[in-house]
């Protein structure tokens, strides 16, 4: 079955996503030598389930029997409002799990798209199965991997959650992947305060072993790292995204609501029980109240970086 791209596009927009791109189904180029570079640096940390099903991760083939295309959209998620105060947590996690939230629209999409194929076919993954979102929404055009190793869209910047369809169908027309537009801008990566972004064989790599978000979301150890710069973080991490110039310029597209700003305000100083009820059902939920703990009384705020405590 071969389907129409602007249809899919029109009902990615109906559902609500922010963009849509179409690419072939296939191997993705030089992905498999970059995936084990990256591993054989130990950047994975202690992320092992990222060795498991690595050729899968680049070959959506290996994944979904006869795909043909993957179908990727993204959600800007930029907020028109941040939480103040001295401690942070990224952005991304002021409100409901997205995973949850793009699945469903996900089903959304591929029931609108059955409306005119009734016939169609596809399994729609948010980051929960070995699929590279970013390389793939890439591919199909929504962008470039930024050197935040990060996709980064033209007009919405890297704030973005994606998500992506992989179909037994062809379409009618493939997009063309966008040239990288950071242009020798390097603010990402001297803007970290623990250099965890580094150029391998021409490739800038995440060694997450350094990274403030790896380190206070899925580092389970009883304490951080010694000397961990976080600058305010205690969940996550935005400094790479906050100082990119394509950020500073997309639109904020997220209204959140003040009882959602309060709620996550009261975490600093919750009990156990509070702390459970305001992050169910948020990707704060990924971590326990002894990790909130943790990041709370030990990150270290850098002194010499433009969003530390003073």
């Amino acid at each position: 079955m071969e389907l129409e791209a602007s249809f899919i596009k029109e009902c990615a927009g109906r559902v609500g996503f922010h963009a849509c791109g179409i690419a072939e189904a296939s191997a993705l180029p030089d992905f498999d030598a970059t995936l084990q570079s990256w591993l054989s640096h130990g950047y994975n940390a202690d992320m092992q389930y990222m060795q498991r099903n690595a050729d899968k991760r680049g070959d959506p083939r290996l994944l979904y029997a006869g795909a043909r295309s993957v179908i990727s959209v993204l959600v800007s998620y930029k907020p028109i409002q941040t939480v103040e105060g001295p401690l942070k947590i990224a952005r991304y996690a002021y409100s409901v799990d997205y995973h949850l939230r793009l699945k469903q629209m996900l089903f959304e999409l591929i029931a609108e798209i059955k409306k005119r194929y009734p016939d169609f076919s596809g399994r729609p993954f948010v980051d929960t199965a070995p699929i590279s979102d970013k390389r793939w929404a890439s591919a199909a055009g929504l962008g470039w991997i930024g050197r935040n190793t990060l996709l980064v869209s033209l007009q919405y910047g890297s704030f973005c959650n994606i998500g992506e369809v992989v179909t037994d169908s062809s379409v009618d027309k493939y997009d063309s992947q966008v040239e990288n537009r950071c242009n020798g801008c390097d603010l990402c990566v001297s803007s970290c305060p623990n250099q965890a972004l580094h150029c391998v064989d021409g490739r800038y790599m995440l060694d997450a072993t350094r990274c403030t978000a790896y380190n206070t979301i899925e580092n389970r150890d009883e304490r951080l790292p010694e000397g961990l710069h976080t600058g305010g973080y205690v969940f996550g991490c935005d400094i790479c995204q906050e100082v990119c110039p394509h950020n500073k310029k997309a639109p904020a597209t997220v209204e959140v609501e003040k009882e959602k700003i309060e709620k996550i305000q009261r975490l600093f100083d919750a009990t156990e029980e509070e702390f459970d009820a305001i992050t169910k059902g948020t990707p704060l939920s990924r971590i326990n109240y002894r990790q909130w703990l943790r990041n709370l009384n030990q990150g270290t705020p850098s002194r010499d970086h433009p969003f530390s405590q003073s």
